[in-house]
């Protein structure tokens, strides 16, 4: 009952208008608040394994989201002379300036009550619950200001440094939210907070450089913060391949030397604003790799001392199991953004990033008992003794304990994005169109052969027949391969025409990705948005197409959106 009373309240409250408040007479608090509701329609058939596991078929309901964002802001600075407590720290602190924001997110998608089938029965319900209705305390911090020139931002925040936009490079602080709707919604709104302790520090001018300013943050919980998971199957997930016959954890991090930190210089030089960063963080996909629980049945051992034969017959190395392994990374980069030169239209961005110890996934030696099927020849496939002798193998790898490993490499990434605002007038004679466009380049360095996603695009199943008479299912998975050289290009065109008393917006977008140029994946987004204050609607068409790699893992979830928005 309750659930259904939090609903009933979200979708009143997205009928509300959005506004803006001051609740007190001298201005210091403010209250906002942001809510919209969006729908999609699948508009394909799926394809591999979603076909074949997780079959929703083309127009049915996608996505149905309804999202509610009130948020109270104050500024303290005004009372501190009046408030004995604000005086005490103003006076022994020499705090100039206070502040705090509170934020709460409720988020509810109706996919998960009246969508498809699939959906509302196949899913554990111990997931979906958490996917189909999020009521959280979003960002909470604190603001606090030292002698006008060190500032401290303390609490559940977002960090978000470079220049780019759609993918990150320098922007790898806080983890992603991937459960609605992946890389078709925007950055800003996937990002997940954790808590952390920001301080910038005001350098002021130095020779040529101005506004320059130390920054550095760490995130001292003893818990990994990541992103949320979806289950196998779900709208929004990747399908890795066929059910996986192992169970998967999650790791945890405890101590400091994990957490999250790292700092950046920033600053201006003439027009041209630049930062130089370096941190320690977290990679937003986890890397699986095999291990076994060697103590999972000493409570049973302790408790009846003769099942401790038969345990050790059946399972002599423990159980095994994928850990989802999130390694900690150590980045390095840069940024840099400005006029492009003889053209005050148009902006240039500059941004470089470095991986000293990206994760890679290697099957056979991420999870060791694929080895003897890998290297398996598909001639072979067939041919009973080589099939035997995989089983075998696998049979000792497991009897022997051999767990997996994480190999890792530097990686490089760049990206240069130019930003421009140009009259089209013979198509728009009122209003420019804003122009922005983007190329982005990654390289691994000595990447080992057989490294992949851990995503399969095909499987081989044979069933053999034992000696004993019994049988078993012989699978071979075909991985897709990580090229050593990536590229992406992003495009944007928009612009705006009055219409009833509003403003009537094409909008056009575009992601291509290419790998090494034996790979290409695209997507096109068409759309269409009217503005009219406090009203925004959109909608928006995604098709996606290519090979099944990069931004092509979800080309089987063509959909049309639309989305009816408040804002201030």
């Amino acid at each position: 009952m309750k659930k259904v009373i939090w609903i009933i309240g979200i979708l009143l409250c997205s009928s509300l208008s959005y506004a803006a408040v001051f609740l007190d007479e001298d201005k210091s608090i403010l209250f906002t608040m942001r809510t919209y509701t969006l729908a999609r329609i699948l508009t394909q058939e799926p394809e591999l394994f979603r076909k074949e596991f997780y079959n929703v078929g083309a127009w049915s309901l996608l996505q149905h989201r309804t999202y509610l964002e009130p948020q109270l802001m104050q500024d303290l600075s005004p009372r501190t002379d009046v408030t004995p407590v604000l005086k005490w720290f103003k006076d022994k602190l020499k705090i100039d300036r206070m502040k705090y924001f509170i934020g709460v997110r409720i988020e509810y998608d109706g996919v998960y009550d009246y969508g498809p089938d699939f959906y509302r029965k196949r899913l554990p319900d111990e997931i979906t619950d958490d996917l189909k209705l999020k009521t959280r305390l979003f960002e909470v911090y604190g603001d606090f200001r030292f002698l006008e020139r060190l500032y401290f931002r303390i609490g559940r925040q977002n960090i978000s440094w470079g220049e780019t936009d759609v993918f990150r490079l320098l922007d790898q602080i806080n983890p992603l939210d991937q459960t609605f709707g992946g890389f078709l919604t925007s950055l800003d709104e996937r990002r997940v907070p954790s808590f952390m302790i920001k301080g910038v520090f005001d350098i002021g001018s130095l020779w040529k450089f101005y506004s320059l300013s130390l920054e550095g943050f760490i995130e001292p919980e003893p818990k990994l913060t990541k992103g949320p998971t979806l289950p196998a199957g779900a709208p929004w997930a990747i399908v890795t391949g066929p059910p996986s016959p192992f169970e998967m954890r999650m790791p945890e991090k405890e101590t400091w030397k994990d957490s999250r930190f790292g700092g950046r210089l920033m600053g201006t030089f003439s027009d041209y604003t630049f930062s130089i960063a370096h941190y320690w963080t977290y990679i937003d996909n986890p890397t699986p790799y095999l291990k076994f629980d060697r103590t999972i049945f000493d409570p049973v051992i302790k408790n009846i001392p003769e099942a401790e034969k038969p345990i050790k017959e059946a399972f002599p190395s423990g159980v095994p199991y994928l850990e989802l392994g999130y390694p900690r990374i150590m980045l390095s980069g840069a940024s840099l953004s400005g006029p492009v030169p003889f053209s005050p239209y148009s902006i240039i961005r500059l941004e470089f990033a470095y991986i000293y110890n990206y994760p890679l996934f290697i099957p056979e030696k991420n999870i060791p008992i694929l080895r003897p099927v890998l290297e398996l020849p598909d001639e072979k496939l067939d041919d009973y003794p080589s099939q035997l002798n995989a089983l075998l193998e696998q049979k000792a790898i497991l009897a022997e304990g051999i767990e997996g490993e994480i190999e890792k490499r530097g990686m490089v990434r760049w990206a240069i994005g130019i930003d421009r605002n140009q009259w089209i007038r013979f198509i728009n004679p009122r209003q420019t169109f804003f122009i922005s466009a983007q190329f982005f380049g990654e390289h691994i360095r000595e990447l080992p052969e057989g490294a992949s996603y851990s995503i399969q695009n095909r499987v081989e199943k044979r069933v053999v027949t034992l000696p004993d008479g019994s049988s078993v299912t012989l699978s071979k998975p075909y991985f897709v391969k990580v090229s050593p050289n990536s590229y992406k290009a992003t495009f944007l065109m928009r612009t705006g025409y009055p219409v009833l008393k509003g403003y009537l917006g094409p909008e056009f977008s575009m992601i291509m990705e290419f790998g090494d140029f034996n790979m290409f994946a695209y997507v096109v987004q068409p759309s269409i948005n009217y503005y009219r204050d406090p009203f925004r609607v959109r909608v928006e068409y995604n098709y996606l197409g290519g090979d099944y790699s990069g931004v092509g893992f979800l080309k089987d979830r063509d959909n049309l959106m639309l989305k009816i928005e408040y804002l201030l």
